[in-house]
C-alpha cells in the first residue's frame, strides 16, 4: 500500500486554485458576451487570424474611401447648388433685356440690376465647403475671384474704364461723347475679338480677376477610378456671365444713345444665352459624377458587407452558448466559494 501526504494547505489551496481558474474563464465568457467576438482571436483562430486581419483591413479602407467620397459629394452638390443659383440669375437678367420689355428707361434699371447680379456672382465663385473655396481649382486654400467694387477701383475695374478710354478716346460716362458713340464703334469694341472680351480673356483674366487654377480637382472615388469633382472659376461660361454683368452695370447704358444701347442690349443677350446654357453643360457634367458616386456607395456597402460577414463568420461566438457558458461557471465558482468557506474551518489536527 502506498500512502502520499497531505497537510491543510493543500487542502485549502486547490479549491482556491480552481476559483481562479473559473474566474478567468467567467471573464472570458463575460467579455465574450459584451464584445460578440471571442476574447482572443489569435488564440482561438491560429493561423486563421491572418485571414481576420486582412479583412478587418479592407474594411477600413473601404471606410477610408466613405469618408473621401462623402467630402467629394459635399463639394459637388454645393458646387451644383451654386451653378444653379448662377443659372438662374443668368435667365432672369436675359429676360428684362428682351427687346419687348426695354423701354428709354431701362438703361439705369438693367445697370442697377446688372451691378447687383455681379456682386452675387462674384460672392457664389468664392463660395466654400468644407473649408475649401468651391471654384478655385486645385488652388482650394485661395479665394478665386477679387471684388469688382471698391476703393481704391479693383484691378478690373480699372482694365474696363482704361479699355474703355483707350478705345474711345474720352473716360466712360463723359457727356456729350459718351451719347455720340455710335452702334459700330460699340459693336468694335464689343465683337468676341475686341477690346472688352480681351480683358475677360487670358492672361487678363488671371491678371485683374481670378486667383483660380485651371486645373480642377480630381478625386479617387474607387481604387482604379478617378474623376473631375470641381469646376473653376475660369470656366468660359463663368466668365460669360461676369462681361455681361460687368458691361450691363459699368458701361453707362443710360448715357448711351439709342443705336449704341442696341448694340450692348444685343450683346448682353448672346452672352446671356452663351453663359446660361454653358451652366447647363457644367451641371450635366457633375451630374453624371454625383449620379456615379451614388452607384460607388452602393456598390461599397454591398463590399463591407460582405467582409464584415466574413471575419464575423470566423470571430464571432455563439451567443447562447456562451450565455450557457457563464452560467455554468458562475454555479461552478459558487460552488467552489461554498468549499473553500468549508474547507477553512477544517484541520487535520482534529483528526489526529
Amino acid at each position: 500500500m502506498r500512502t502520499s501526504y497531505i497537510s491543510t494547505a493543500t487542502l485549502l489551496n486547490t479549491p482556491r486554485n480552481n476559483m481562479s481558474r473559473i474566474q478567468a474563464d467567467l471573464d472570458k465568457a463575460t467579455s465574450e458576451s459584451a464584445r460578440g467576438r471571442y476574447a482572443d482571436v489569435g488564440l482561438e483562430l491560429g493561423y486563421r487570424s491572418g485571414l481576420t486581419l486582412d479583412l478587418r483591413q479592407e474594411v477600413s479602407n473601404l471606410h477610408a474611401q466613405k469618408e473621401r467620397n462623402s467630402l467629394t459629394s459635399i463639394r459637388l452638390d454645393s458646387t451644383y447648388q451654386a451653378l444653379g443659383r448662377m443659372r438662374t440669375d443668368g435667365e432672369a437678367f436675359l429676360a428684362l433685356t428682351v427687346p419687348g420689355k426695354l423701354t428709354d428707361t431701362s438703361g439705369s434699371v438693367v445697370a442697377q440690376t446688372a451691378a447687383t447680379k455681379l456682386t452675387t456672382l462674384i460672392g457664389e465663385m468664392n463660395a466654400a465647403a468644407s473649408g475649401q473655396y468651391l471654384f478655385g481649382g486645385i488652388n482650394t486654400a485661395q479665394r478665386p475671384m477679387a471684388d469688382y467694387e471698391g476703393t481704391p477701383p479693383s484691378p478690373a475695374k480699372t482694365a474696363f474704364l482704361n479699355a474703355f478710354q483707350a478705345e474711345f478716346g474720352f473716360p466712360r460716362g463723359q457727356q456729350p461723347d459718351a451719347g455720340n458713340i455710335t452702334a459700330a464703334q460699340m459693336q468694335h469694341f464689343l465683337s468676341d475679338n475686341g477690346p472688352y472680351a480681351a480683358l475677360f480673356a487670358d492672361p487678363q483674366w488671371g491678371a485683374t480677376w481670378s486667383s483660380a487654377s485651371n486645373v480642377d480637382i480630381r478625386s479617387e472615388i474607387t481604387r482604379d477610378e478617378v474623376v473631375t469633382t470641381s469646376v473653376n472659376a475660369n470656366a468660359q461660361a463663368l466668365r460669360h456671365l461676369a462681361m455681361m454683368y460687368t458691361l450691363g452695370s459699368d458701361i453707362g447704358l443710360a448715357g448711351l444713345s439709342p443705336a449704341a444701347q442696341s448694340v450692348v442690349y444685343d450683346t448682353m443677350r448672346t452672352l446671356a444665352n452663351r453663359a446660361t446654357l454653358g451652366v447647363k453643360d457644367i451641371q450635366a457634367d457633375l451630374g453624371v459624377v454625383q449620379a456615379r458616386l451614388a452607384t460607388v456607395e452602393t456598390a461599397r456597402a454591398a463590399q463591407e458587407n460582405i467582409l464584415s460577414n466574413g471575419f464575423g463568420s470566423l470571430e464571432n461566438v455563439d451567443l447562447e452558448e456562451v450565455a450557457t457558458r457563464s452560467q455554468n461557471l458562475e454555479a461552478s465558482l459558487k460552488v467552489s466559494y461554498s468549499l473553500t468557506s468549508r474547507v477553512s474551518r477544517l484541520s487535520l489536527m482534529d483528526y489526529v
